[in-house]
């Protein structure tokens, strides 16, 4: 077994932001599972270390989301800032990101006084908007302007960068490693 201690990355620090335990999870119980399931997914070497540990039925369940959801938006775009992210991950992530800015409050957050959870998510996406753009320009051109698309408020920069990444949409990212 390896004792060395995890290496520091953004995405670590982020999640040690939220008390993960106080927020409600979409499986029913509370996210305190939810730093588990992030590493394990985010450190997969493997597509078979994937396995078990996606977001779906966490942090949404059909595009209704719940209260881990916009807690969870800054950690995704910390993690699509990484080099060595499997792409079948990188795809989730960024699936993932279309699913919270595209849904709502599930309706047990929003009887629990939770009902502008989709605001939550779509204004954390915005503060890592140049992640998104960046991804756009050099990784899953697609998945990252179904994301932009709604997420971003200035429709000339969306369209521009559309525009000009049209050659690219289609076409899968370069392979890493």
């Amino acid at each position: 077994m390896d004792d060395r201690p995890a290496p520091m990355t953004a995405w670590r620090l982020e999640l040690g932001r939220h008390d993960w335990a106080a927020l409600r999870c979409g499986c029913g119980g509370s996210g305190a599972h939810l730093p588990g399931t992030f590493e394990r997914l985010l450190s997969a070497r493997s597509p078979q270390e994937t396995v078990g540990h996606g977001l779906a039925g966490h942090l949404e369940e059909q595009s209704m989301l719940f209260e881990v959801a916009p807690h969870a938006v800054p950690v995704v775009l910390a993690a699509l800032t990484c080099d060595d992210l499997l792409p079948q991950v990188k795809g989730h992530l960024l699936g993932m990101l279309e699913f919270l800015v595209a849904g709502e409050s599930h309706l047990s957050e929003i009887r629990a006084g939770r009902p502008d959870l989709d605001e939550a998510c779509l204004e954390a996406v915005r503060e890592g908007i140049w992640q998104l753009y960046a991804e756009a320009a050099s990784g899953d051109t697609q998945a990252a302007l179904d994301v932009l698309e709604i997420a971003d408020p200035d429709e000339s920069r969306f369209a521009y960068y559309r525009a000009h990444l049209a050659g690219r949409v289609g076409k899968r990212p370069p392979a890493s490693g």
